[in-house]
């Protein structure tokens, strides 16, 4: 075995997100039990006192050592930004050496441009840069919030991002189609240091679970013939929230017992949209994370939306690993990721053109007439095989 080497992984997070407790904290942890790595965190972010405190107490009871800095907003967003990362150039370079980094892991962006900075310094140190390059965060700024590809803006941050795809001794991808999208920029002699790892969830966190799936149908309303559809997650518009709502409410129409269960940390803005005829139909919830797994046995199927964008192609959608380790179909969108290659043949899986298109099917009523002769326990083992925290951490391990 590999002697234990030190780890530093970078982040840059808005304070809503919870990715790193969700998604990376179990990954290092499981990449720590087998002694692979000691995992440092650092992470810019304008988080509370409060939050840093959480984080860190976590971070500590999985033996994973954490440090945060707050990225400023003062005097501008743009300005305070960007000073930010003039700062985080020197605590990076001081960390590197304090405790002695072997492997330095940037995720997206910013972090990137803090590595950037230090490249004269650090391409003379037995550092090895491993850049997470998670979808297309500045695409998806141009596909879905309005950032000018031609702008001063996106032209300086894209240069950022090409410098250090082409310096960084590997690059780590969400999907094979983000790989390939990559290499036809830069040449296929770039190949070799591009991997795919996986969006792992813990397989003995997500599961099915027959007291709470009565016990929450019970609560709903729900008969043991009625369907509940779920949905968690981010929402906004390239969730397709008023498509996933006009889907359910044509299907509602002809089974009035069914429900749709909403799970997001912005639930007004599902509220906003929500039609009065589905009022009394459709339910919104913010709980806590340790809750869903819950909510999801209680289920019959899941959704996973996405309207078309070119920036599609680089990402994994976590909820896809939540919905099958817990034994539940699912209608999903194509163009996302390697999703269509992965489910195009599954019959557990529906598939629909991520655009919208023509959203009730007499295809797609046919689909959801066959829910209950789906094997939950089929379902759950692919999502072992494909989405597990297990095999997140063996794709990092092989690429390690």
């Amino acid at each position: 075995m590999k002697a234990t080497r030190n780890l530093l992984f970078v982040t840059w997070d808005s304070e809503s997100t919870n990715y790193l407790e969700s998604l990376f904290f179990p990954i290092f942890n499981g990449l720590q039990q087998k002694g692979a790595f000691r995992v440092h965190v650092m992470q810019f972010s304008p988080a509370s006192p409060q939050e840093v405190q959480r984080l860190s107490a976590l971070a500590a009871s999985l033996d994973i050592a954490y440090v945060q800095y707050p990225i400023h907003r003062k005097p501008m967003a743009a300005i305070g930004a960007f000073w930010s990362v003039y700062q985080g150039a020197f605590y990076l370079k001081r960390y590197i050496k304090a405790q002695q980094i072997h492997v330095l892991m940037p995720r997206s962006t910013m972090p990137a441009m803090m590595v950037n900075r230090l490249w004269a310094w650090l391409s003379r140190k037995p550092v090895s840069l491993v850049f997470d390059a998670d979808g297309f965060p500045l695409e998806e700024r141009v596909d879905y919030t309005g950032l000018n590809p031609l702008g001063r803006q996106y032209l300086f941050l894209k240069k950022e991002e090409e410098k250090i795809l082409r310096r960084a001794d590997k690059v780590l991808t969400r999907s094979q189609k983000a790989i390939d999208i990559h290499i036809a920029k830069m040449g296929s002699q770039q190949r070799a240091k591009f991997f795919v790892v996986g969006n792992g969830r813990d397989s003995s966190f997500f599961k099915p679970d027959e007291e709470s799936r009565s016990r929450i149908r019970k609560a709903l309303g729900l008969s043991d013939k009625d369907k509940l559809w779920v949905y968690t997650g981010t929402v906004g518009p390239q969730y397709m929230v008023d498509e996933m709502l006009g889907l359910f409410g044509l299907y509602q129409r002809d089974n009035p017992g069914s429900k749709f269960l909403i799970l997001t940390r912005n639930p007004g803005y599902v509220e906003e949209r929500l039609p009065e005829k589905l009022q009394e139909a459709v339910f919104i919830k913010s709980g806590a994370y340790s809750e869903i797994p819950f909510y999801l046995s209680a289920a019959d199927v899941g959704l996973s939306l996405r309207k078309y964008a070119p920036s599609l192609g680089g990402i994994a959608p976590i909820k896809l690993g939540e919905y099958f380790l817990c034994g539940l179909p699912v209608i999903a969108s194509t163009g996302v990721g390697d999703t269509q290659e992965m489910l195009g043949d599954k019959d557990f899986c529906f598939l629909m053109e991520s655009g919208g298109g023509e959203l009730f099917t007499e295809r797609f009523q046919e689909w959801m007439g066959g829910l209950d002769k789906m094997d939950k326990g089929e379902i759950r083992d692919f999502g072992i095989a494909q989405f597990s925290l297990e095999q997140s951490v063996e794709s990092y391990l092989k690429e390690g």
